[in-house]
């Protein structure tokens, strides 16, 4: 009998060998990390402006390369104009330098009064290596074009599908490119029609993490931004740097992503500083969902404390919120196509009204 159960054992343990592994299915991809949402109001395109970092580190010796392209809607302007809009704000008003010289006519007791209608489209060219077990570097290179673009049609008629419109969209022509700043009755800057694709400056950043529990941590980010180019071939920005926080929590089938950071802008050139930047503070809330999934949709908040001291007839000193909502689409375990649409939430004329991104990103 001993023979007969220590043959049956013996049996037993090559047919296990010789059965199988159960596989498990591998993970549809790696973790994004919260999203590279940036307020593309006109104003902010010299400085430095919070962009949540993801805070899960790409690995030593390791490479990430991400490609973003966003197209933003931008039709904001003074107070002053919709309090007491000039007689010639009407009828699809196509709007030149003649128009905006009546304008600084009329307001000539205003210390200052602007007048943003663009899209601008931006495309981002981020690169991050692991540098070290817990410290990662970055660089991103991004070039910005501008014009009339096509939006302004479509935004419309959402508006009027769901029964609300923002004052003034319908009293000028459509997709035209015009930024405009007046000061005491004069025309301080004025541009109109479109530019060509033009390399912004560079940002340099790092991600330390400082903790990592597997499903949640936490890491020390920090970048900094010379002050190499001019935005709109007058606007030149100082030397900014931002530290802060960057965090993550993975919640079953969903990971939040969380953080915030303190931008300090520098001073830059006369009229850069006439603009009054002041420091900053942002902050970014993620859920990401069925990230067992190829296709993984997500919702960011984002918010900026504001960038500009209090002036009259402007709110650019207000709190900024935007939402980022969307889906990452795992074509590969190895690369992300992402699709986004990012939208206006506070309206204190100091956020572009809507903007809709693509983007690639692959980890190598």
């Amino acid at each position: 009998m001993r023979a007969l159960a220590a043959l049956a054992l013996g049996l037993s343990v090559l047919q296990a060998q010789e059965s199988p592994t159960p596989q498990i299915d591998p993970a549809p991809g790696f973790d994004l990390g919260p999203l590279p949402t940036r307020n593309m109001f006109t104003l902010l395109q010299a400085p430095m402006t919070y962009q949540p970092q993801s805070p899960i580190l790409v690995g030593q010796g390791r490479w990430r390369v991400s490609l973003q392209v966003v197209r933003a809607n931008v039709f904001e302007f003074s107070d002053a104009l919709k309090n007491d809009p000039p007689p010639d704000f009407a009828n699809r008003l196509v709007v030149d330098r003649a128009t905006v010289e009546g304008w600084a006519a009329r307001y000539r007791n205003d210390p200052f009064v602007f007048y943003f209608d663009e899209e601008m489209t931006r495309t981002t060219l981020q690169v991050r290596t692991g540098i070290g077990p817990k410290t990662d570097l970055w660089v991103e290179l991004p070039v910005e074009a501008h014009s009339g673009g096509i939006l302004d049609g479509p935004i419309e008629a959402f508006h009027s599908a769901f029964g609300f419109s923002q004052w003034g969209r319908d009293l000028v022509a459509k997709n035209q490119a015009v930024v405009a700043t007046i000061r005491y009755g004069q025309v301080t800057f004025y541009d109109q029609g479109s530019s060509r694709p033009k390399l912004q400056d560079p940002l340099l950043g790092i991600v330390h993490q400082i903790s990592n529990h597997g499903d949640s941590g936490l890491a020390l980010t920090a970048t900094v931004k010379p002050g190499l180019t001019k935005a709109y071939g007058v606007f030149e920005s100082g030397w900014d740097w931002e530290g802060g926080v960057s965090g993550w929590s993975k919640r079953g089938r969903s990971t939040f992503y969380y953080g915030a950071a303190y931008t300090h802008r520098g001073r830059g050139n006369t009229g850069y500083n006439q603009l009054d930047y002041t420091n900053d503070l942002g902050a970014h809330f993620t859920w990401q969902g069925f990230t067992d999934r190829k296709v993984q949709p997500f919702l960011q908040l984002y918010y900026l404390s504001g960038f500009s001291t209090p002036q009259p007839f402007a709110k650019l000193n207000g709190y900024s919120l935007q939402h980022d909502l969307g889906f990452h689409w795992f074509i590969t375990p190895k690369a992300a196509l992402t699709f986004r649409y990012v939208n206006n939430i506070s309206h204190n004329e100091n956020t572009d009204d809507a903007s809709f991104g693509v983007g690639l990103t692959v980890k190598l």
